[in-house]
């Protein structure tokens, strides 16, 4: 396992985190225990970075039951949901109690990142720009994240959170920038992925339609987060479940899902590496970008986490590979 600086922090993280939203979604105890077991390997094997939230079903409580005795070899990264604006009157009891729960379900006395789970925008409100838009996960402007992290001040004196974050994914860019500028956030989640290359400043359009948007530059958000010393969260290295050599049965119904998946086919055939799943030339396309501090692809078995984690008995993409990637991501 390689490991990369999270960016002003004292934390160096697996370059391959673990998405732990899978693990929450289980259907009994059987699946519950396929969970755990897989956190287990993954920490035995190296990956140190652990990245859930409370609204993940029972990411928390399965992640705190693997845990165990290996809680010092690990950074855990979890989230807080305002259910409502009437949330935002008390802002710090609610994100106060929202803590210690998960400091109960992960079974730990400290969290290490804190980060705010909603999309930013200049103004509040819903949330915007896509189809299917979770309806509860409101949109907070900056001052909300101002006063979320003001909130925190107890929690991060008593060492019971070391560090802030922010959701990056579908923000509004100017709001971003704020955020990564008040010197106030150590880290944000990007998409990115061979679909979605748009938070990247060599990236000018999306096959997604999850595009950031951020243009080119000094003007995008990697660019300007590794300048300010930002640790930055890949996360979606899958594109929800597209770069993968066979869509999970229930996703096969998705039109998108389903049309992205035909094209990354097509890609793999172009670039000729037999030798690699769709998954692993996911993953090995994301590390290419050095700015990233770590992804967390979602995995909720061994099986799952082998495939991901083989590509360090695998060849790396080559210089040719990447770029036939962006010539083909260019010229869609």
């Amino acid at each position: 396992m390689k490991y990369r600086y999270f960016g002003k922090t004292d934390l160096k993280v697996s370059e391959i985190g673990f998405g732990c939203a899978p693990i929450g979604y289980t259907a009994g105890f059987e699946d519950d225990k396929a969970c755990i077991d897989c956190v287990r390997k993954a920490i035995d094997v190296g990956l140190n970075f652990f990245d859930t939230s409370p609204v993940y079903g029972r990411s928390e409580i399965n992640l705190g039951e693997a845990i165990g005795d290996d809680r010092n070899k690990i950074i855990l990264a979890t989230k807080v949901r305002l259910p409502s604006f009437e949330d935002t009157h008390d802002m710090k009891n609610f994100i106060v109690a929202s803590v210690e729960r998960s400091l109960a379900q992960l079974k730990t006395d400290y969290i290490d990142l804190l980060q705010i789970h909603h999309q930013i925008g200049n103004e509040r409100g819903k949330y915007q720009f896509r189809n299917n838009p979770p309806e509860f996960a409101t949109r907070l402007n900056y001052s909300d994240c101002m006063e979320f992290y003001d909130c925190t001040d107890l929690l991060r004196s008593s060492g019971k959170v070391r560090y802030i974050g922010f959701t990056g994914w579908d923000g509004d860019y100017e709001a971003q920038t704020k955020l990564i500028y008040s010197d106030k956030f150590s880290s944000i989640q990007v998409l990115y992925n061979i679909l979605n290359q748009s938070a990247h400043g060599e990236a000018r359009r999306t096959l997604h339609e999850n595009d950031q948007g951020y243009g080119d530059g000094e003007s995008c958000v990697m660019n300007l987060a590794q300048k300010n010393e930002v640790a930055i969260i890949g996360i979606r290295p899958f594109a929800n479940g597209a770069i993968v050599d066979e869509i999970k049965s229930e996703k096969k119904h998705d039109e998108q899902i389903y049309r992205e998946h035909q094209l990354m086919q097509k890609l793999k055939l172009l670039i000729g590496r037999d030798d690699l799943s769709l998954a692993q030339i996911a993953v090995l396309f994301c590390l290419a970008n050095e700015k990233i501090s770590t992804i967390v692809p979602g995995i909720k078995n061994s099986s799952e986490l082998n495939e991901v984690i083989s590509i360090y008995d695998s060849a790396d993409l080559k210089k040719q590979d990447m770029d036939q990637i962006l010539a083909w991501y260019y010229n869609q």
